[in-house]
């Protein structure tokens, strides 16, 4: 019995948690979204401040395809630095990457930036393979409810060990954000790679009950459910993506705004 009441007590008390005016309705939509495409599209993320977060996602329940990320980025002024470090594999096969960059806004509208990796792929009982790439993104803020943004990946063509005969693919993306209502956003994004497939999806987040978020995926790759609780200024977030031909890859994050 007291076990209970005390259980009641903590979930009444995150449910009455202030969240501070500026991470809102309309405000915390935008910002979540921006920490989620933050990945490939990171310019969108120069409208806010300070953010940090981590992923752990592991594909089709397989423990040699875990995927585990850390991404921050200092917003001073109309200044960003972008840091990321991620490792896709296990412990005897997997790609590291480690990624640097720099953003900047141009007035209170555009948004740029500019990333450099290192890559190094592993095998147990071959030599690493090191590699450099790039990428670039662009976000354009119409509105307070309306964000634009592009992304290219490995614009320059590089190949994998610098001067291997494999070139790195490349990728490049559009999307866009829209809060129609207060507690809404739909998100329409659009990828390609190369070599590879078109990519087109959506996704609708909902906060229809703060701290609560709610939101749902649709591709022609996969479909998609999220959850997020926003406590204050962090966001813990569990999520799973059904891939049609293959299998369901959970994933767990946090982020700090």
């Amino acid at each position: 019995m007291k076990t209970k009441i005390i259980v009641k007590i903590l979930v009444f008390s995150v449910f009455c948690l202030k969240v501070p005016d500026g991470l809102l309705a309309q405000d915390a939509l935008m910002r979540v979204y921006g920490v989620e495409i933050s990945a490939e599209s990171p310019a969108s993320g120069c409208f806010s401040s300070i953010y940090a977060c981590t992923r752990f996602r592991n594909d089709f329940g397989t423990k040699e395809m875990m995927f585990a990320e850390a991404a921050g980025m200092l917003v001073r002024k109309k200044n960003s630095v972008l840091v990321s470090v991620s490792h896709y594999g296990y412990v005897h096969y997997g790609d590291f990457k480690l990624g640097v960059g720099y953003g900047r806004n141009f007035g209170d509208r555009f948004a740029m930036t500019a990333r450099v990796f290192y890559l190094m792929a592993h095998a147990r009982g071959y030599p690493a393979r090191h590699s450099l790439c790039a990428d670039f993104s662009t976000a354009c803020k119409v509105s307070e409810k309306l964000v634009l943004d592009a992304a290219v990946y490995n614009p320059f063509m590089l190949r994998y060990g610098v001067v291997g005969q494999e070139v790195i693919p490349m990728r490049f993306s559009v999307g866009c954000a829209y809060v129609p209502a207060r507690k809404l956003l739909v998100s329409l994004r659009m990828a390609k790679s190369l070599p590879g497939e078109w990519e087109v999806g959506c996704r609708v987040m909902s906060q229809p009950v703060p701290p609560l978020l709610l939101a749902a995926d649709c591709s022609n790759s996969h479909l998609g459910f999220y959850v997020g609780w926003l406590c204050g200024r962090f966001l813990l977030s569990a999520q799973a993506a059904w891939y049609y031909r293959i299998s369901v890859s959970p994933q767990l994050g946090v982020g700090y705004f």
